[in-house]
């Protein structure tokens, strides 16, 4: 069963998906597993013991644990990983064999640096009108 959203709808879990990836022609297994390495990265961030020594924050993620998030094949996850790796938005790093590689989640500098230009630019697609009820 649904129901319609309202103002004080109690909101389920969820991740948050960079309006970045819109842009970036990379395909959407890639970009539905950046917005889980955020997601995971956001939760080290607030915990220590999950930043190196530059202050850099990783995070531990298996090829089966997110071919399983994903429901796709590991092979479809490794391709992923290697797409976001060459577009630079995220680094791994070997851990040794056995060990799951430690993942660094980045972000492109140039949409920090725009993120207030971007939101004020789209603001005013989102404003109300006038107009009656469709229901």
């Amino acid at each position: 069963m649904t129901d319609f959203l309202t103002a004080d709808t109690n909101l389920p879990s969820y991740m948050m998906f960079p309006r970045f990836l819109l842009d970036m022609e990379i395909n959407e297994t890639a970009k539905m597993l950046y917005m889980i390495l955020l997601d995971r990265a956001r939760l080290s961030q607030k915990n220590e013991g999950w930043s190196d020594t530059n202050g850099h924050v990783f995070l531990y993620f298996t090829i089966e644990a997110l071919a399983e998030v994903l429901h796709k094949s590991q092979m479809t996850v490794k391709t992923a990983l290697a797409v976001l790796e060459k577009q630079e938005l995220i680094f791994r790093k070997r851990q040794g064999p056995g060990h799951p590689n430690r993942i660094y989640v980045k972000i492109p500098k140039e949409t920090l640096s725009n993120t207030d230009r971007i939101l004020s630019s789209r603001q005013t697609e989102n404003c109300p009108i006038d107009r009656q009820d469709s229901f």
